[in-house]
């Protein structure tokens, strides 16, 4: 079940069959979701982190007001919530968009795992800066970036993301997420994100229909998005 976490690190690192066998050992127990559950809510200790094995949940806040802004998308292979370990409450909650499985891994195995084994330690951490590396980014994109330039760059990074754990099929890619879940990620109306996936459709750049994303021209999508892959540290690391 932990098998794209373990094409995550091996996209990064050499990760010898014991290591992978520590994480299995200690990642058994599963609990799923339906569309709309609450993964993890906001303010609440826990004493796991979820690993998600199927299914995609978002990262996101809510105002006093109701409004939702989404501020990652989840995909299988992500530790959506990692960094609760150090934190043991978040301060912002995880939703499942689709059905959804996790596995647990206990934060006293993570103790365990940075005592006996700092290598790995390491690699925990470095998916949390990952993840910090990917919040920058997507304040980049709603400060600096506006209109397709934005949708195209998500686009982009969900295809290099889903590309490492084997989910695009040649350049296009499932993406079963809603028009108001896009906007309420984008900082747009779900009329502008329509206007906008139209506006890359007529460009030849990208189609997004029946929940898939399909990309004729992935050079010419990374040049319309202003995209550099740099920020999501898919090259190997020398440590």
């Amino acid at each position: 079940m932990i098998e794209k976490l373990i094409a995550t690190i091996q996209e990064r690192y050499a990760f010898s069959e014991e290591d992978a066998n520590m994480l299995r050992a200690r990642m058994t127990e599963t609990l799923e979701f339906k569309p709309g559950d609450i993964i993890v809510p906001e303010g609440e200790e826990i004493s796991y982190s979820s690993l998600l094995v199927e299914g995609f949940s978002c990262r996101s806040k809510y105002t006093t007001e109701g409004s939702r802004q989404i501020m990652q998308f989840n995909i299988p292979g992500d530790f959506v919530d990692l960094h609760s370990y150090p934190l043991e409450v978040l301060d912002h909650s995880i939703t499942a968009l689709t059905d959804c499985r996790i596995v647990k891994l206990q934060h006293r195995d993570i103790t365990q795992i940075i005592d006996s084994n700092p290598r790995l330690g390491r690699i925990l951490w470095f998916a949390t800066m990952v993840d910090a590396s990917m919040h920058r980014e997507w304040l980049v994109c709603f400060g600096a970036r506006a209109g397709a330039m934005r949708v195209a760059h998500l686009f982009c990074e969900m295809f290099y993301r889903l590309q490492v754990v084997g989910l695009t099929q040649g350049k296009s890619y499932r993406f079963p997420i809603t028009q108001a879940d896009l906007a309420q990620a984008l900082g747009f109306t779900t009329i502008h994100v329509n206007r906008m996936l139209r506006e890359l459709r007529d460009e030849g750049l990208a189609t997004f229909r029946s929940k898939e994303v399909e990309i004729p021209d992935l050079k010419a999508l990374e040049g319309r998005a202003d995209f550099d892959p740099a920020y999501l540290y898919l090259e190997p690391r020398h440590q």
